[in-house]
């Protein structure tokens, strides 16, 4: 699954969810997902992170023969305006030709964060979210793929990281992949199991190849 994802852009059917810190390329994966279009089909980003770059997307899709008509990019300012789109996105699936939904930073608008006590509680408006979309994704059959930022952790003397509020999202997502720092140019991502590294180009996404 993970090479298929980053390699291929294939978007596997049901909830993935991607974690990891700040510069991990994220974004760039979601971007790169829409290479896997074919003919007219369309993708639905939502961009809780409100930093769309047009740009950047040209760049990844150049020699993809991918269509950005075919890409509809909704930014969503505030918690409110995301909580409104999200909970109406079978407005947009009831067209056919929408073959993938991702959504870049899901808890972005929530500011969730650490207490003393360990994460803050998630809101039950993203929970219900996080619900809907499990639903929408079985009903219409469609993959859904959004990222998240990831909170440290005191993992004995070792600092980790989990994403935020990993302990809701878990419960609604069909796999999660993370994302891991290893050097100023390298990156892991794994899955289970599974695990490629790679770097982060004008191109996109670059699998290091053993």
């Amino acid at each position: 699954m993970l090479l298929d994802l980053l390699e291929k852009s294939i978007v596997p059917i049901g909830i993935t969810h991607i974690a990891g810190p700040p510069n991990s390329g994220k974004t760039t994966m979601l971007y790169q997902t829409c290479k896997g279009l074919k003919k007219e089909n369309k993708a639905l980003i939502l961009d809780c992170e409100i930093n769309f770059s047009a740009q950047r997307l040209r760049e990844i899709l150049i020699d993809s023969g991918v269509k950005l008509d075919n890409i509809t990019i909704i930014s969503l300012l505030n918690k409110k305006q995301q909580i409104r789109t999200v909970m109406k996105i079978q407005n947009f699936l009831g067209k056919t030709d929408y073959k993938f939904v991702a959504i870049n930073g899901i808890t972005d608008h929530f500011r969730l964060g650490r207490t003393e006590k360990g994460e803050k509680e998630s809101p039950k408006s993203l929970n219900l979210q996080l619900a809907f979309l499990r639903m929408i994704s079985r009903e219409y059959n469609v993959p859904i793929i959004f990222t998240n930022q990831v909170t440290p952790f005191k993992d004995g003397k070792k600092q980790s990281f989990r994403p935020v509020a990993g302990s809701a999202i878990k419960n609604y997502i069909d796999r999660e992949v993370s994302l891991i720092h290893i050097n100023r140019k390298l990156w892991k991502a794994t899955h289970e199991n599974e695990e490629e590294y790679y770097t982060i180009s004008a191109k996109g996404i670059e699998i290091i190849k053993n």
